[in-house]
């Protein structure tokens, strides 16, 4: 079996010593830990200092001895227990390893409880009925495995002072200045107002009415992303479409080539430039990571435990990844009695829990997460003027919980025809409004300072032009105000890309 006694005894050798040292491990360190297939006496013993510590009160070797004799159990080999304490007292411990002593006994039974759920998962696969269905298999090694595997990054869940380490955190990064947090994406104006919004740990929310493109926002932005930092993708999909009609997406954004064309097959003879244009994607992507699946009907622990398997198994504990998914919504056949914006919190909460607190390198979040939402029925309409068009937070459907664990939270709305009528069609078709905001960029005036449009002040926001699946950027309501007030020009294109867009691949 995997154990070594040996850690176990310098571990309470170091603990009757300096029994008030068990605060220094008390975080990751319990009696489970201690091998006890024939023996609990290390396990005992261990239990003592911990209850008179949690107590406050005063321990040495010689009441220990007392209360392990008081229990009356028998242990291995008829050990006496005060002769077997005293030796534990007699040995040599350096100063300062408590710790790692500990973290070593930790190794050995993280490796001890792996092994025995596998142990468990191997008899579990052997008792599974052959009518259960293909998720109902996997969800019973997932349930078993991740409940384990999960609990062993090395985090804290001790208050830590954020003072302690200041000094040196400030210091070091004035040393080792970065440019950016987290993955920037494929827009100028948007990174440097609101900076990254695939930061680790963190949930971007895009908001729209359907047919508006959260869709093809949330898949453009990843996808770009992705290929830029050279990172894997994840998308889940609510069922609402197939892998082709993303396939047939996305080719016609690389490829310039209309969805018509690509759907029936007709590109093929629709000349020679559309052909090339077709067969230049195929080198685009030949290294591109952009992996679908199907989640329509699946409950969200099913969800979260095909997000950990794929992180685990494909990408690898500590590497970086995007999660993307669409959309937060809830189906009928999953409702089991309870209301929509109960099973949509729910979602809300465990994805934050495992984008937070369970996919962990080094004890700290690695994956951000994108998704969107459906606006409600109060949002945005047809038949409003631009001044009284509803640009906050109202618009969310259903729970509040989505406002208030995401990040940063975007409004994407088409333009109305007053707009486009006063910006021309040089600044696109759809606006992107922020309406909350966890970090902010470069150009903070960007995000605080209204914009002056017509006599009005209004909430800046980012132009952008959605063109055969494909989007770029077109400046921000600042660009506009000043184009109207003759400040500048802008050229054709808009604003320029930061990070490369598809036609550089």
């Amino acid at each position: 079996m995997i154990y070594s006694y040996e850690l176990e005894k310098q571990l309470l050798a170091g603990l009757i010593k300096d029994p008030n040292s068990l605060v220094e491990i008390s975080n990751f360190i319990s009696t489970s830990d201690f091998y006890s297939e024939s023996t609990s006496l290390n396990s005992t013993i261990f239990r003592i200092i911990e209850q008179a510590i949690n107590a406050s009160d005063e321990i040495d070797e010689i009441i220990i001895a007392q209360r392990v004799n008081e229990i009356g159990l028998s242990f291995e080999d008829n050990v006496n227990p005060s002769d077997y304490i005293k030796s534990l007292a007699l040995r040599k411990v350096p100063e300062g390893n408590i710790l790692k002593t500990a973290k070593e006994l930790k190794k050995y039974s993280i490796r001890r409880e792996i092994y025995n759920s596998s142990q468990t998962i191997a008899k579990r696969m052997k008792a599974i009925s052959a009518e259960s269905s293909y998720q109902d298999i996997i969800q019973a090694a997932d349930t078993i495995y991740n409940s384990k595997i999960n609990l062993y990054e090395m985090g804290s869940d001790v208050p830590l002072n954020i003072y302690d380490e200041m000094e040196s955190i400030i210091e070091e990064r004035g040393n080792n200045p970065v440019t950016e947090f987290g993955m920037l994406g494929p827009h100028q104006k948007l990174n440097e107002i609101y900076g990254s919004l695939l930061r680790p740990g963190n949930i971007t929310v895009v908001v729209a009415r359907s047919g508006v493109g959260k869709t093809q926002f949330c898949m453009d932005y990843s996808t770009k992303v992705s290929m830029q930092y050279d990172v894997p993708v994840l998308h889940f999909d609510n069922g609402e479409m197939s892998k082709e009609e993303l396939t047939m997406r996305q080719c016609a954004a690389l490829s310039g080539v209309s969805m018509h064309l690509l759907e029936s097959g007709k590109w093929r003879k629709a000349g020679a430039d559309v052909v090339k244009k077709v067969r230049d994607v195929w080198p685009k992507i030949k290294d591109l990571k952009f992996y679908y699946y199907n989640v329509g009907g699946m409950d969200v622990d099913s969800m979260v435990s095909t997000l950990k398997r794929f992180y685990y198994s494909k990408v690898g504990r500590g590497n970086k990844m995007v999660f993307s998914f669409d959309y937060i919504k809830t189906s009928s056949e999953r409702m089991n009695n309870k209301s929509e914006w109960q099973i949509v919190g729910e979602m809300v909460d465990k994805f934050k829990k495992c984008v937070q607190k369970e996919i962990l390198s080094d004890g700290e979040p690695i994956i951000p997460m994108i998704t969107s939402v459906q606006s409600n029925r109060y949002g945005i309409t047809n038949n409003r003027n631009a001044e009284s068009i509803v640009d906050d937070e109202s618009i969310v459907s259903l729970s509040d919980r989505i406002t208030q664990f995401c990040s940063h939270m975007f409004i994407l709305r088409s333009k109305t025809a007053d707009e486009i009528e006063l910006e021309g069609e040089r600044f696109g078709s759809h606006k992107l409004i922020n309406v909350k905001s966890r970090h902010l960029g470069s150009d903070i005036a960007g995000a605080v300072e209204p914009v002056r449009i017509n006599d009005s002040l209004r909430k800046n926001s980012i132009n952008l032009d959605f063109n055969n699946f494909n989007i770029t950027e077109r400046g921000d309501l600042r660009d506009v105000a000043n184009m109207l007030n003759g400040d500048h020009e802008l050229d054709t294109e808009g604003v320029r890309h930061e990070v490369p867009d598809f036609d550089q691949f």
